[in-house]
């Protein structure tokens, strides 16, 4: 084998080495090929040479016919390689299209064309001992583009629609379902009843879950009155699909072939059966509600009497209930109308014991009722059919409307797992029937999803759900599944996967090979239709090809018959334009077909690493070549040999021997891949990072260098070097010298000179996680980190107007030019001056932006009007007229006003020091100060007043005197407030009593900050309660009391 070999393929460097741009200049810079690594490791006679492979390309009219100059082909020059074997000599060309020609220069730059997806005579494809082309022989080439040509441009007349039909069916038989339904019309049409029912056959085995078809099958057997085939479809399709039409029909059937008016009772107690069946079935479906009500009917009309004394009656009394009941508790469109018929039912029997049940029965309706309105909501807008369609590509029309279906079924499968209806307690197995029927019928609209198929398959292996029979119901969606999905990863895998979890290994290599072979079937599967697909896309390419030769051929002829004998210049200019559109549309179909089979085979690649993985958890290392394969090396060897490869498995394959193993063999894998897949940039990166874990440095140059030096011979392979230098680069930033990051870097800007220079310098300190070169740090957040501003405030000029690309109006003198500038009010736009004379008439005044629910809304406005392309005032303001912003600016700003404020600290600190009593004591305090009034109301106030005071002329304390007595700042408050103090309300100094005394408005003088103002009675000294009062008034001795005892007394001595 090759890992018993010594040595590596690159030999190690002793001398001083000097690294340059182009090679590793040491004592060696050359790679030693080696044509034979040694046994099965080996790709079969696979070399990879600078000349490109011949394409052969003739019409389909014309044979070959010898040449001259057997190395020349429309004046391109055709290189020998040694890899070609040719049974024949090169044909010589007959016409320009007839000819042998290397493949052109675009068509080896375009994409993938280097890899063995593209080309037929390089890779696996290749070789002449390749299984892969003993399996897919190539037809003889003079007569691949006939068959091709044959079966592509086979035309049909207009009226042979069933040809047609035909044609569109075998074109894409999963995905044109119009065509067989199309195709189904026709045969009944012309009353072809074997023929229509051969294509009801085939249609219904590539959807075996079609109800819809499966039910006009039916109609049809049943309108022929072939019952025998009636009964078939019945068993075939009644277990396997959950849906309310199907099983419609089978109750119509059994009571279409048993006659109710049996003086037996054996066709009754038949139909009864199989209501009974069906109702166990399909009974909690939420479209099932008609055929609970068809059972109630067929209950109703049976022998008995409801509310009779015989037995039979109370039979029938009780069957009926018992329908009843577990109708309602199922949710349902018509569950409102079956409670309402229930109620009716019961009440009409006996009202006390209908009560009862009715108040028995009530939760299970509410439940069911509530449940049906909230299935409702989230099943709005979701398509239940039986015709799946495939998932639209991503992108592409449709792929959101598919997602949303499938979102919603999902929802509805959440819904069911999460058992609103308490089921799961009580009667599980009617919880698991539920949640089923629902995977099943969401699998029904959504075949074609796997992702559904393993969800359901997980599901029943959490529960453990099993079949009447015996068998394993999540296993059985994954058969079910990879079945619909036979080019379905995910199917094969999770199938295999389970196999591996569930069956036992034994030591032994015979149980390992049957585990194998068994976790293989699903995979091999899906092997099998990815090749099947590709060849397919093959003949698809080839047939293509030949169309547009056969139609150049038919042009070149036409146009050639048409100016025989015209020799002008110009029309010699015509013909290489011709052959160019031909190149040009050929080139275009190979690459539409290489993308689509370079997608295939990265499937069929992970496919086979998936095996690989497998193989090697079983078998283990393996060894060379056998029957069956064995181990790691065993079925890498039979994925060769299938060919239809990317580089992925050989990483993967040669990482497993050197990681696991250790071995040598990892290397020469990496060696062969290099030779299979020159340009792939991502490859040579893994190959230096497999090189640099063997710690095989001077290697690791050697490769970078040849790599570096064989993309710059093509230019249009440069830019695949960046992830190339990327690599090595921070590899060599971490771990080298620090000449050689230099070097690199420089040779970096000159191959990538649209890169900022500064990118190669930061590489060297950076990580996948945090750059430090390009973060940067936050010195000063209150600067650095202030929020963006969503409106502009209304004290800050506006920047708009400057970076408008309009002229700036020009401003007019005004009175008071500066209170003239132009701000953005956030109320209403600012109007240019051409708008000042035709002013609007009304000018509507917005919300005030600064308010929050206001601003809210103008902001969600706003929000609203970008969303819909319209431009919001905000972001573009309309500056306000002229004259309106002169007027805003004669306005003084808010600090010119000297007015009274309220004093908030002393509001707060009248709050915090006035006690409030509880109502006890309050109650007690009042009654003790009304017991001493009355004691006392002799003794107070006998002085009489002087009669140097005029009396006063108003009643009211609140009257405003013509020097204008200011009001009290308690006279308001003091209506809507309990007064506490009732010594001062029955004073009679209170003003507004009787006999009370008080001074004339006239020489009535403004009272002081300590007076009337109790909120200021803790301030400190100094400090004023009222700016607007004078500081220096006296304290008032009025009333002949002291300041302190008068506002003790006022205030019923809480503020003492």
């Amino acid at each position: 084998m090759a890992s018993e070999e010594s040595g590596d393929v690159i030999p190690q460097q002793d001398g001083a080495a000097v690294w340059s741009a182009d090679a590793w200049n040491g004592a060696d810079t050359e790679i030693s090929p080696e044509d034979e690594d040694g046994g099965e490791y080996d790709p079969e006679s696979v070399t990879i040479s600078s000349a490109p492979a011949p394409i052969i390309e003739r019409p389909a009219s014309e044979s070959p016919r010898p040449s001259k100059k057997p190395k020349t082909a429309g004046g391109f020059i055709i290189e020998n390689s040694s890899d070609e074997e040719e049974d024949s000599p090169p044909p010589a060309p007959a016409y320009t299209s007839n000819t042998l020609k290397p493949a052109p220069l675009e068509a080896q730059t375009r994409p993938f064309s280097h890899s063995p997806v593209q080309q037929d005579a390089t890779s696996q494809e290749a070789t002449s001992n390749s299984p892969l082309q003993a399996n897919n022989e190539p037809v003889p080439l003079a007569a691949t583009p006939v068959a091709a040509t044959t079966n592509a441009t086979r035309l049909r007349l207009p009226a042979d629609i069933v040809g047609i039909l035909e044609d569109r069916i075998k074109e894409d038989p999963r995905g044109d379902i119009e065509a067989w339904l199309a195709l189904i019309d026709e045969q009944k049409r012309r009353h072809k009843i074997e023929d229509a029912r051969a294509v009801y056959e085939r249609f219904l085995k590539t959807f075996p879950q079609a109800a819809e078809i499966w039910v006009a099958y039916l109609d049809m057997e049943l309108s022929l009155d072939n019952t025998v085939e009636a009964e078939s479809i019945f068993t075939r399709t009644l277990r396997s699909i959950p849906d309310v039409q199907l099983w419609t029909w089978y109750l119509n059937y059994i009571r279409r072939r048993n006659d109710l008016n049996d003086p037996t009772g054996r066709a009754r107690q038949t139909v009864s059966q199989s209501y009974e069946f069906v109702l166990n079935n399909i009974g909690q479906d939420r479209d099932a509600g008609n055929i609970w009500q068809d059972y109630i009917q067929f209950i109703k009309s049976g022998p008995g009497q409801i509310g009779g004394t015989g037995w039979q009656d109370q039979q029938k009394m009780d069957v009926l209930r018992k329908a009843y009941q577990r109708a309602i508790s199922i949710p349902m469109a018509s569950v409102n109308s079956l409670w309402k018929e229930y109620d009716q039912f019961e009440m009409g029997l006996n009202k006390m014991t209908g009560r009862k049940f009715l108040q028995e029965r009530s939760p299970s309706y509410m439940t069911a009722r509530s449940a049906n309105t909230h299935l409702e909501n989230i099943t709005r807008g979701l398509r239940k059919t039986t015709l799946p369609r495939l998932p639209p590509a991503p992108g592409f029309d449709g792929d959101q409307e598919y997602l949303e279906q499938v979102r919603l079924w999902k929802a509805w499968i959440g819904w069911e797992k999460n058992d609103p209806l308490v089921l799961q307690p009580d009667d599980s197995a009617t919880y698991r029937q539920r949640v089923l029927q629902v995977y099943k019928q969401a699998l029904m609209a959504l075949r074609f999803w796997p992702e559904l198929w393993v969800d359901a398959a997980e599901w029943c292996f959490d529960n453990n759900i099993m079949s009447e029979d015996g068998q394993d119901t999540g296993l059985q969606f994954l058969i079910d599944g990879l079945e619909a999905n036979p080019e379905s990863f995910l199917m094969a895998l999770k199938h295999a996967d389970r196999i591996e979890s569930t069956q036992a290994a034994r030591e032994d290599d015979v149980n390992k090979a049957a585990l194998v072979q068994a976790i293989r079937e699903p995979c091999d599967r899906v092997l099998d239709t990815l090749y099947g697909m590709v060849k397919k896309l093959k003949d698809q390419e080839t047939a293509a090809v030949a169309k547009i030769e056969e139609e150049a051929i038919v042009e070149s002829a036409v146009t050639g018959n048409a100016d025989v004998d015209d020799e002008d210049e110009g029309e010699i200019q015509e013909k290489p334009s011709a052959e160019a559109v031909k190149k040009s549309k050929i080139k275009t179909i190979q690459d539409g077909y290489g993308v689509q089979i370079q997608m295939l085979s990265q499937h069929i690649t992970y496919v086979w690493i998936s095996l690989a993985r497998i193989y090697r958890r079983l078998q283990g290392q393996g060894h060379g070549r056998s029957t069956p394969s064995v181990g790691l090396r065993g079925v890498f060897i039979e994925a060769r040999q299938r060919g239809r490869l990317t580089s992925d498995i050989y990483v993967e394959v040669s990482n497993m021997e050197w990681d696991i193993y250790q071995d040598g063999v990892g290397t020469k894998i990496y060696e062969r891949g290099a030779k299979l897949f020159p340009e792939q940039e991502d490859y040579f990166v893994e190959y230096l990072k497999h090189l640099h874990a063997k710690r095989d440095f001077t290697n690791a140059r050697v490769v970078f260098s040849q790599t570096v030096k064989r993309f710059k011979e093509k230019p249009e392979l440069i830019p695949k070097l960046k992830p190339i230098y990327a690599y090595f680069h921070g590899y060599e930033a971490r771990y080298g010298e620090l000449a050689q990051v230099k070097e690199l870097e420089k040779q970096m800007a000159d191959l990538f000179p649209e890169d900022p220079s500064l990118v190669h310098f930061a590489a060297r300190f950076a990580t996948d996680r945090f750059n430090p070169i390009t973060t940067r740090v936050i010195v000063s957040p209150t600067r650095q980190m202030r929020p963006k501003g969503i409106m502009q405030s209304v004290e800050n000029f506006s920047l708009s107007a400057r970076s408008s690309p309009r002229p700036m109006p020009q401003m007019e003198r005004t009175p008071q030019p500066q209170f003239s500038q132009a701000v953005n009010s956030p109320k209403r736009p600012f109007q240019s001056d051409d708008q000042d004379e035709y002013p609007p008439r009304k000018l509507a005044r917005g919300v005030s932006p600064l308010k929050g629910a206001a601003g809210r809304r103008l902001d969600q406005q706003r929000r609203a009007q970008q969303g819909q392309g319209i431009s919001s005032h905000i972001s573009a303001p309309t500056p306000i007229p002229r004259d309106l912003t002169f007027l805003l600016g004669l306005i003084p700003p808010a600090e010119a006003y000297r007015g009274h404020y309220l004093s908030t600290d002393g509001m707060v600190r009248l709050v915090q020091n006035t006690p409030v009593p509880s109502y006890g004591e309050w109650k007690a305090q009042k009654d003790s100060a009304s017991h001493s009034n009355a004691a006392g109301s002799s003794n107070v106030h006998t002085a009489q007043a002087s009669s140097e005071y005029q009396p006063y002329q108003y009643s009211s304390r609140d009257s405003p005197g013509p020097s204008g007595r200011p009001a009290s700042p308690f006279g308001g408050m003091s209506r809507g407030m309990t007064q506490v103090s009732a010594p001062y309300r029955n004073s009679p100094l209170r003003p507004g009593s009787s006999g009370s005394y008080e001074p004339p408005p006239a020489v009535y003088q403004a009272p002081t900050t300590s007076q009337f103002n109790p909120l200021v009675q803790n301030l400190a000294p100094g400090t004023a309660g009222f700016a607007g009062w004078p500081a220096g008034y006296p304290p008032s001795t009025q009333y002949n009391i002291a300041p302190t005892q008068q506002h003790a007394q006022q205030y019923g001595g809480y503020y003492q």
